[in-house]
């Protein structure tokens, strides 16, 4: 018997991260000529665009209500984003909600 450990020279691949874009945007949303309302609670600006690979477009209310709109696409969320590249890398969808905003402790409340 040896004490060889296989696991140490082949450790197991870490978890396959999702690649999310969340960009806010504080004016409202047309892009059919329709401006978007959240359905909870009825706000017509003041949004979190999330760009989910491969092409997922969300979109979150402050009051953490969220769907996907499929009127929205990438370059929306691109162009959303501007020249102004704030890369940040959260641990969890709940930090990334909490930290920029859209957890619901802002519900009923326009910030931009």
């Amino acid at each position: 018997m040896t004490d060889y450990d296989h696991d140490f020279y082949n450790p197991a691949p870490e978890p396959a991260r999702t690649a999310v874009l969340a960009v806010p945007h504080p004016a409202p949303l047309n892009p059919r000529g329709i401006t978007i309302t959240c359905a909870a609670c009825h706000a017509a600006r003041d949004w979190l665009l999330i760009h989910v690979q491969p092409d997922l477009v969300f979109v979150r209310c402050r009051c953490a209500h969220e769907w996907r709109e499929h009127d929205l696409e990438t370059a929306h969320v691109t162009a959303a984003r501007g020249d102004t590249a704030d890369e940040r890398e959260w641990a969890s969808f709940e930090d990334m909600y909490r930290g920029l905003g859209f957890d619901g402790l802002f519900r009923y409340t326009y910030l931009g």
